[in-house]
């Protein structure tokens, strides 16, 4: 069994994978309002992992064995309330499954 990825691990993944991506799967006015606001209000975050992943990837998983990582803006309740990009990032080193789930 691997060890489990730390916060800091899936949340430097996510957010790699974020910037590689988001140029196109984003539509250019959300990629202006991230640039814009995410110095003041942006978010990188390791979130609980839901267990309705295969609702959105169509397979089931252990959510003990993916980290949930979410990046967007957060509001003025420090919520993030705008959310970009859905990450979730396998703990498995050797088998570093990621699926997104963009803002559409």
């Amino acid at each position: 069994m691997s060890t489990k990825l730390t916060p800091d691990e899936a949340i430097d993944i996510a957010y790699d994978t974020f910037l590689e991506m988001a140029g196109e799967h984003l539509d250019p006015a959300d990629i202006l309002l991230f640039n814009l606001q995410f110095e003041a209000r942006g978010a990188v975050e390791m979130v609980e992992t839901r267990d309705n992943w295969d609702e959105e990837i169509g397979v089931l998983i252990d959510p003990d064995a993916f980290a949930e990582v979410w990046v967007g803006l957060v509001n003025e309740n420090d919520e993030m309330d705008d959310i970009f990009a859905r990450f979730l990032i396998s703990h498995d080193a050797e088998d570093r499954q990621c699926h997104v789930i963009w803002k559409l």
